[in-house]
């Protein structure tokens, strides 16, 4: 599809660099993480997010510059930032006011994830006495575990699996449908089994507070072309139909 062509373009300018300004006021920039599920560099799987944003921006008539940063550096920059946009956002009280909430992809449910053959986890009670619990750094789920004192190590996305497939971890607390392709990406040899649900939590486009350029009905009815084209569920079932 034409978008996609235009997507392996943008990622190049991503990789290589911008001759404008990630500061400038006169373009719109993405801030994003380099993860395998939702924003990656991998040009023959750049993520769900990172195509779907590629239609939307299609359809809107804008090519936006992208920058890959480690993602509390990506929150920060798009704070302070005019025009930048940042995704995947959860939507959460302690960023309410920090960011212009643009739309809404979906909700994600959140839980306690280990390898089969070992106790299911399914509360916060459960995991008394185990080590070696990570989570992705600068996530509501980071927060979460912080609230509930529990004891974790904060790693980015691109690490979080590869630990746990190797031991360094005896359990994560993250996203069903993330974990499910990120493990299958990683042709790891141990199956995944998982917890009841402890959060869930809506994921958001969301922009810098002084986004002239961004445009709030633009990218909603960008959102809702997708779904009645079909693009957005030949996404979703493309990254996220994956069987434990």
């Amino acid at each position: 599809m034409r978008y996609l062509a235009r997507l392996g373009l943008t990622l190049l300018v991503g990789l290589f660099g911008s001759p404008m300004s990630a500061q400038s006021a006169d373009n719109v920039v993405f801030f994003l993480e380099d993860e395998p599920i939702y924003t990656s560099t991998n040009l023959q799987s750049p993520g769900f997010l990172l195509e779907l944003s590629s239609a939307l921006t299609a359809i809107i008539g804008i090519e936006p510059d992208i920058q890959f940063l480690p993602w509390k550096r990506a929150q920060h920059r798009t704070i302070k930032t005019p025009n930048a946009v940042i995704f995947p956002l959860t939507r959460s009280d302690l960023r309410e006011e920090n960011y212009r909430w643009i739309c809404k992809i979906f909700d994600v449910p959140v839980m306690f994830i280990n390898k089969e053959g070992e106790p299911v986890i399914n509360s916060i009670k459960d995991t008394k006495g185990i080590r070696g619990i990570g989570v992705i750094s600068g996530t509501p789920q980071e927060e979460y575990l912080k609230q509930q004192d529990i004891s974790y190590v904060g790693v980015s996305g691109n690490v979080l699996y590869e630990k746990l497939d190797k031991g360094d971890f005896n359990l994560i607390y993250t996203a069903k449908p993330e974990a499910l392709l990120a493990w299958k990406q990683g042709n790891y040899k141990y199956r995944l089994q998982f917890g009841k649900p402890l959060q869930t939590l809506p994921l958001w486009i969301a922009a810098n507070k002084a986004s002239p350029l961004v445009n709030q009905k633009q990218w909603e009815s960008a959102l809702q072309a997708t779904k009645d084209s079909g693009v957005f569920s030949r996404l979703k079932s493309k990254y996220f139909d994956v069987k434990p």
